[in-house]
């Protein structure tokens, strides 16, 4: 009797059987020896995944699916590549004609013409607004407002010197475009100021569009900023000339 309990002590002290290997462990040891397979084809041909039609196929198999599948996701990302360059490429092209056309402008009614025409027709921007800034009456074909009221009327827009894109408070769509602002869902910003002029904030370019996520906050502003510089720097030339 007691020997039978003794051999049953030692049943319960023997060594526990190894623990079985959970999921991740095998993953992870699979991602550190990625030439595991290596010579092992009769591991390979007898491993099987399930297929969504419900049918086993071999790890190979699932594996050419999934090259197959990524090939496919990159010529995609390719053709979409490939379709944003020829957008740049067309909206390089219409930049430089209107950055020819306004450098070319013999004065500022020229000018004015120049940006409504390009912006319009080349661009397709279905509502723009230039404004200019000046403390005292100027005969000028285009907008003017005192820069007290711009301040007052646009305050940060303004004050931040940088070009934005998206949505405004309808008092400021109200001052920018007048009595075009009820159809203006969404605007391009851009101050123009040139750090040689006198004073250094010259006016306010702003395009309207009636979609009201054409213009987005998180869309770049490179195109208005490169437009608003080009234009700052010719109208302080005209203005002070």
């Amino acid at each position: 009797m007691t020997e039978q309990i003794v051999e049953s002590d030692r049943e319960q002290q023997a060594p526990d059987q190894p623990k079985a290997l959970k999921p991740r462990q095998v993953a992870n040891f699979l991602k550190e020896h990625p030439d595991f397979f290596v010579g092992r084809d009769d591991l390979l041909l007898d491993l099987t995944l399930p297929h969504q039609r419900g049918d086993a196929i071999s790890l190979v198999e699932r594996q050419v699916a999934l090259l197959r599948e990524r090939a496919l996701d990159y010529r995609h990302q390719l053709v979409r590549l490939a379709d944003n360059a020829k957008t740049n490429e067309k909206l390089f092209e219409r930049m430089r004609l209107l950055v020819l056309a306004l450098l070319e402008s013999r004065d500022l009614e020229q000018l004015v013409e120049v940006i409504g025409d390009s912006l319009n027709h080349e661009f397709g921007i279905e509502f723009h607004s230039l404004i200019l800034f000046s403390d005292q009456p100027m005969n000028l074909p285009v907008r003017i407002e005192h820069t007290d009221v711009v301040m007052e009327a646009l305050g940060s827009i303004m004050t931040s010197g940088k070009a934005i894109c998206g949505q405004v408070t309808q008092a400021e769509l109200d001052f920018l475009f007048q009595e075009q602002a009820e159809h203006v869902g969404s605007v391009a910003i851009a101050p123009l100021n040139y750090a040689l002029s006198e004073p250094q904030q010259l006016g306010v370019l702003a395009l309207g569009s009636q979609d009201k996520q054409h213009f987005k906050a998180s869309m770049g502003t490179l195109f208005i900023s490169y437009l608003g510089d080009i234009l700052s720097r010719i109208l302080a030339r005209q203005l002070h000339s």
